[in-house]
C-alpha cells in the first residue's frame, strides 16, 4: 500500500495543493494491487468526500485541521496494515513518516520538497528525517540543488518532477475573455500577498508603474492573490499615485481567475521565492508571455527571450524597460506567448508528469523487494 500524507489539497488555491492534486490523479492511475490511501490534515471532510467518484482507486481522508486526529490515523494505519511506500507532500511531516519506518522497517519513505522550506536550515528532527528519507521529490532542479548544498543530502536520491497543467489543454485563440476587466493593456499577477512572503515581486510592478504609464497611458494591473500584506501593497499604489490602476481581486473563483488570464495582455511575476512557479504554467495555458524574475526556479518554465522574459529581481528599472516593451510590440507578446503555450504541451503535461512519478515509486516497490528477498535468504541462512 501507498500511503500519502498531504497538508491541503481540494478547494486551495496555490502550489502545494495544486501539486497534491497532480500526486492525487498519478496515484489514482497508478491502480496498484492495494489501494493507495491519502491522508489530507487540513482538508474539510466533505469537501474530500465529494472527491471519491472521481479518484476511485484510493482510499482519502481529510481531518478538518485536528492534527492530532491526523497523526493518530496515521499510526493506526502502519500498525495495522502493511506499508510499502509513505510519501509525505510537506517537510513538517517527514519526522512522522520516520516513525512509521521505525514501525514497518521495510517502507520507503518519500519526501516532497518546494522550494524556500528547504532553502534555508532545517530544525533537527526535519533536517534527520530529510537526510534519512529513501527518496526525495524535488519540484524544480534548483530547489533540488539548494537541498544538496544546505541539508547535505545526497543527490542521486532527489528525483526532479516538475509541476504539471491540472486544466484541459485547449487552445488559447479557443478561449474567451471577459469584458468586465478595466479596459487597456492588462498586465496580471496571481498570488498569496504574505507578510512572511515579501519578495513575490508585486511591489516591484507597483513601483515600476508610474514610469509604465508615462508610454503606456491606458497601463493597468490586476492583482489576484490575498494575504497580511495586503494592505502595504494598497499603501504603496496610493503613495505612488497609481491606484486607480491597481486593481486587487483577493481571491477568485476557478472561472473569474480562467476569465483574468485569458483577458491580460501579460503577465508578471518577478519573484525570488519561486522553487518553481505553477503560475507561469497557467499563464503559457492562456498563450500569454511571461515576465519573471532570473531566480528560483522561474528560469527552468520560462525561457528567457523564447516564451518571455527574466530580468533581476527587485530591479524596477530592469523591470519597467521590459513590460514597456511588451506592452508597446503586441506582435512580440504573441510570439512569446505561443512558443510558451508549445512548450507547455511539451514539458508540463499531465501524461508526462504521471509517468515520471510512477517510475520514481515503481523503483521505491523494487527496492521492497529486494529487502524482503535479503531477509528471507538472511531468514534461511540463520535456519540452517
Amino acid at each position: 500500500m501507498i500511503l500519502s500524507l498531504q497538508t491541503n489539497t481540494f478547494g486551495w488555491y496555490g502550489g502545494i495543493p495544486t501539486y497534491n492534486r497532480l500526486i492525487c490523479r498519478a496515484l489514482n492511475e497508478m491502480k496498484t494491487s492495494a489501494k493507495s490511501r491519502v491522508l489530507i490534515a487540513m482538508d474539510e471532510r466533505e469537501k474530500a468526500a465529494s472527491q471519491d467518484s472521481l479518484y476511485s482507486n484510493l482510499f482519502i481522508e481529510a481531518f478538518n485541521g485536528d492534527r492530532i486526529q491526523f497523526v493518530k490515523r496515521v499510526l493506526r494505519i502502519a500498525a495495522k496494515r502493511q506499508t510499502d511506500v509513505i510519501l509525505a507532500s510537506h517537510i513538517n511531516y517527514a519526522p512522522l513518516c520516520s516513525l512509521v519506518k521505525f514501525m514497518r522497517p521495510q517502507a520507503r519513505v518519500g519526501i516532497v520538497i518546494y522550494g524556500w522550506e528547504v532553502w534555508r536550515s532545517l530544525p533537527l528532527l526535519q533536517k534527520r528525517a530529510l537526510r534519512h528519507a529513501n527518496f526525495i521529490i524535488s519540484i524544480s532542479e534548483y530547489t533540488k540543488q539548494r537541498a544538496i548544498e544546505v541539508q547535505g543530502i545526497e543527490g542521486q536520491r532527489v528525483f526532479v518532477l516538475p509541476n504539471a497543467l491540472e486544466w484541459k489543454e485547449t487552445h488559447p485563440t479557443r478561449i474567451p475573455g471577459n469584458c468586465s476587466f478595466p479596459p487597456g493593456v492588462k498586465l496580471l499577477s496571481v498570488g498569496r500577498l504574505d507578510a512572511a512572503e515579501q519578495q513575490k515581486g508585486f511591489d516591484t510592478v507597483i513601483r515600476a508603474l508610474p514610469k509604465i504609464a508615462n508610454q503606456v497611458p491606458d497601463i493597468q494591473y490586476i492583482v489576484i492573490g490575498d494575504g497580511t500584506d495586503l494592505e502595504r501593497h494598497k499603501q504603496l499604489a496610493k503613495k505612488l499615485g497609481v491606484s486607480e490602476r491597481v486593481h486587487f481581486l483577493g481571491f477568485v473563483d476557478d472561472d473569474l481567475l480562467r476569465q483574468a488570464y485569458a483577458a491580460c495582455d501579460l503577465f508578471v511575476m518577478p519573484s525570488a521565492q519561486e522553487g518553481f512557479g505553477f503560475v507561469y504554467l497557467e499563464a503559457m495555458q492562456y498563450g500569454k508571455a511571461v515576465v519573471a524574475a532570473n531566480s528560483g526556479g522561474a528560469p527552468e518554465v520560462v525561457t528567457d527571450g523564447e516564451t518571455g522574459w527574466l530580468v533581476e529581481y527587485g530591479n524596477t528599472e530592469q523591470l519597467s524597460q521590459a513590460l514597456i516593451r511588451l506592452c508597446l510590440d503586441s506582435e512580440l507578446r504573441a510570439k512569446l506567448g505561443d512558443a510558451g503555450y508549445h512548450r507547455l504541451q511539451k514539458s508540463f503535461t499531465f501524461p508526462k508528469f504521471c509517468q515520471t512519478f510512477s517510475d520514481i515509486l515503481k523503483r521505491e516497490l523494487s527496492a521492497i523487494e529486494i529487502y524482503k528477498s535479503r531477509r528471507k535468504m538472511i531468514g534461511n541462512t540463520q535456519a540452517v
